[in-house]
């Protein structure tokens, strides 16, 4: 179970990145490109870290482990960084907002050949992505997701 972070405020860029819900429910939908189908509904936890992280955890009962990640802003860069574990792949990430629409694009890259170039939009209630998965350049599969916001959640 996740600790609730600390009560130090999130820096603004964080804080304008859309809804933090501590605990939430994340639906999954992937179609490979093989034409398998899998959906699963994950719970998802956060908390904050010093103001400056934000650190999520997903718990997949298929499976059976955790992916942590940490969402952080780089002012260098202007756009957001995000890492990754799952099991032992480390993934690294970027993601830009349009603050004003309320949509993102992330793009990231792990193991060996996987790049994922998403969009998504968020609002108060609920947050959506599509995600194209590539290996080796070639498209492997899609995935779809919404999470929102578990009756306990902040």
């Amino acid at each position: 179970m996740s600790t609730p972070g600390d009560s130090t405020p999130l820096i603004p860029e964080l804080s304008a990145a859309g809804p933090l819900w501590t605990n939430a429910t994340v639906s999954i939908s992937l179609k490979y490109e093989s034409g398998k189908t899998f959906k699963e509904e994950v719970a998802a936890t956060a908390k904050t870290v010093e103001g400056k992280y934000v650190v999520t955890t997903v718990r997949s009962q298929f499976y059976k482990q955790p992916m942590d990640s940490i969402t952080t802003y780089d002012e260098e860069a202007s756009a957001y960084k995000v890492w990754a574990i799952y099991g032992e792949t480390l993934t690294e990430g970027h993601i830009v907002y349009d603050l004003q629409k309320k949509v993102f694009a992330v793009n990231s890259t792990y193991g060996d050949g996987f790049t994922e170039l998403g969009v998504g939009s968020y609002f108060a209630t609920e947050s959506s992505d599509r995600t194209f998965i590539f290996k080796s350049g070639a498209l492997f599969c899609t995935r779809e997701s919404k999470t929102r916001p578990a009756s306990n959640s902040k």
